[in-house]
């Protein structure tokens, strides 16, 4: 998965140009049907065969192009809240915190036919963070909480050094490389600090702000959307049919967005199931027998 997709979603709420949004659409859809393998999330629990996962496939023939998975696309299920696909997002998150739970941290690339890393090395990469925070941002689920918990105490245990956090060379014997990336301080450490901090201020704006691919809130201001040669008040506002959402003024005398969905049409998953595993035992045995939990003989 790639930023490019992220970007057009993010630069349709920012600034309103349904072509974006049109793009998006038909970009997940291309990946919906083409590069997800496996039955639909909610199906579990599933045979052994049809865990669901998303794989690179041929650009030409659609066909699986080969059988790893890399740490990058652990942001896909944040983009999947963002769109509203809690579900799928669940789904895709479940499989890559079930990755770090077997070594402590997310191998670079995974072989999820070998059952074992193509590339050894983790250096200290967001992604999977970012998307527990967004998915506890969505459903309150504390099982989050608990996921953010024991990436924290991973990181405390295998990646700290004398002056910081180093890159782990090989998740398996943990050894350490003598380099600190910027963006475990500009985006690892700032999705786990909002995690925790429900007072944070926002996460108590949530709504008025997108996070760049590179960690930095941008507040989502309607003088962005505003296109020189349209009047500001007569001008149309392709977010109200996205979100369907109304103006009110913050407190701030700014205009701001609300939606107004229901609290549980908004979480996107059954209200019995906000304070449960987001997945079934069944269905979560499935995913650990996929990448090798059982056996970490390698």
């Amino acid at each position: 998965m790639d930023s490019f997709y992220e970007y057009l979603l993010k630069a349709f709420i920012l600034f309103g140009f349904e072509e974006d949004l049109q793009m998006f659409n038909q970009a997940y859809q291309g990946i919906s049907q083409h590069m997800k393998k496996g039955a639909a999330c909610q199906s579990g629990p599933w045979s052994p065969d049809s865990v669901p996962l998303y794989v690179n496939v041929d650009m030409s023939s659609g066909i699986t192009y080969n059988s790893w998975i890399d740490s990058l696309s652990a942001s896909f299920p944040a983009l999947q809240v963002l769109k509203g696909d809690v579900a799928e997002a669940v789904c895709s998150h479940a499989l890559h915190y079930t990755i770090w739970r077997r070594y402590g941290a997310l191998p670079e690339r995974f072989n999820w036919k070998m059952k074992t890393p193509d590339i050894h090395f983790y250096p200290l990469r967001p992604e999977l963070v970012e998307s527990t925070y967004l998915l506890y941002r969505a459903t309150r689920n504390p099982f989050y909480l608990h996921v953010g918990s024991e990436i924290l105490a991973s990181l405390e245990k295998h990646a700290k050094a004398r002056c910081g956090y180093a890159t782990l060379h090989n998740v398996i014997d943990k050894t350490q490389e003598d380099r600190m990336e910027s963006f475990f301080l500009s985006e690892t450490c700032k999705y786990l600090y909002l995690l925790f901090d429900k007072e944070n201020y926002l996460n108590q704006h949530e709504s008025d702000f997108v996070f760049t691919t590179e960690g930095h809130p941008i507040r989502v201001a309607k003088r962005w959307r505003v296109k020189r040669w349209e009047d500001v008040d007569q001008r149309p506002t392709p977010l109200k049919r996205f979100y369907g959402h109304t103006k009110r003024a913050s407190h701030h005398s700014r205009e701001r967005w609300t939606t107004n969905a229901t609290a549980s049409e908004c979480l996107g998953l059954p209200l019995s199931r906000r304070f449960s595993l987001p997945l079934d035992g069944r269905s979560l045995k499935q995913i650990e027998a996929l990448v090798g939990l059982a056996d970490t003989s390698g």
